[in-house]
């Protein structure tokens, strides 16, 4: 960040999507999504050699990725929604074994970590139904499945959790031509304290605090 130069290229598995960084390792979620040809992998990273060590194979079409506080990482399978429909799913990967440990049964299409809470929507293809579901990640239990009032959300395309306050942040992409909307809601009762208008179809999040 001082040379704006590349350093190096680090080659993982096709399409790579989502990134996170646990201890000196940098876990990759590969997609393949872009050529149909899905890659079903994490790459593992070695941060010091900057190299891949290893891949973890987990599901098709892999996105969003976040890890917890007690070394697991919670990767989404994007599934399929076309051809042959192949659901979504949430997938919980042990970084001491680097191995899968645990399927959570019911679609995902985000996920974001504060503390014990994860926060999640789901959006189904065959049925348009969405779900808004919290989970403790201590003991990889679902709490709720309806942790917001999501009647005042037309499609939810990404969530975050404020870093300070932990109010969870869900952004509206709405019909996906026009402006969207992004609703702030208390993390612990899930009430809704206020919303915003933001640009087409907004999909990240960032948060900024002066020191």
């Amino acid at each position: 960040l001082t040379t704006f130069n590349v350093q190096k290229q680090i080659p993982v598995g096709r399409d790579p999507e989502q990134m996170v960084i646990v201890g000196n390792k940098l876990y990759v979620a590969n997609s393949g999504g872009l050529d149909a040809t899905f890659d079903r992998t994490i790459s593992v990273i070695d941060l010091t050699t900057l190299t891949e060590i290893k891949k973890i194979d987990v599901d098709v079409n892999l996105g969003p990725i976040a890890a917890d506080q007690y070394g697991d990482l919670y990767v989404i399978s994007q599934g399929r929604d076309w051809g042959t429909y192949i659901p979504s799913a949430l997938y919980v990967i042990d970084t001491q074994s680097e191995t899968v440990k645990k399927k959570f049964d019911f679609e995902a299409s985000s996920i974001a970590i504060a503390g014990d809470n994860a926060y999640l929507y789901s959006y189904s293809y065959t049925t348009q139904k969405i779900t808004y579901i919290q989970l403790n990640v201590k003991d990889e239990t679902v709490i709720t499945d309806t942790f917001i009032d999501g009647s005042v959300i037309n499609r939810p395309y990404a969530i975050t959790v404020d870093p300070v306050t932990n109010d969870v942040y869900i952004a509206d992409a709405k019909d996906f031509n026009n402006p969207g909307e992004v609703f702030c809601f208390n993390g612990a009762t899930g009430e809704k304290k206020f919303s915003f208008q933001a640009g087409v179809v907004p999909a990240h999040f960032a948060f900024y605090y002066k020191k």
